[in-house]
């Protein structure tokens, strides 16, 4: 099997990530960017690469919709402070998860700018 293909219940799947993903169970801070008074919520992000975000949320977003999303990456052993990370993207889909109690919707995001913000360090 090629390493862009996947087999789900016999049916061959080509991958169409064009970068790699990695798992993240984080919480993320979502904003309309459009979105007029602004609204903010909280989702659980799932995944990220340098191009896409995957994250659940309760409110579900149309395909298109900008979005400011925040989140905090932890520290590394040799810092004492997390990383920021904002980014601005745009919701390809966002689909119902099944057998969730409350509603909840996976959605899928082109990032299209991300900035990460490191703390500063003031000398004393």
């Amino acid at each position: 099997m090629h390493l862009n293909e996947c087999s789900l219940l016999g049916v061959t799947m080509t991958e169409r990530r064009k970068a790699r993903r990695y798992e993240v169970y984080l919480p993320v801070q979502v904003c309309m960017a459009k979105k007029r008074p602004i609204e903010f919520y909280t989702g659980q992000l799932r995944d990220v690469s340098r191009s896409g975000i995957y994250f659940h949320s309760n409110i579900p977003l149309e395909e298109g919709a900008g979005l400011e999303l925040t989140f905090a990456l932890p520290a590394e052993k040799e810092r004492s402070s997390s990383v920021l990370v904002r980014a601005s993207a745009r919701a390809l889909r966002s689909s119902p998860l099944p057998g969730e109690v409350s509603p909840l919707y996976g959605v899928a995001a082109a990032i299209d700018r991300i900035d990460f913000v490191r703390p500063v360090s003031s000398a004393a």
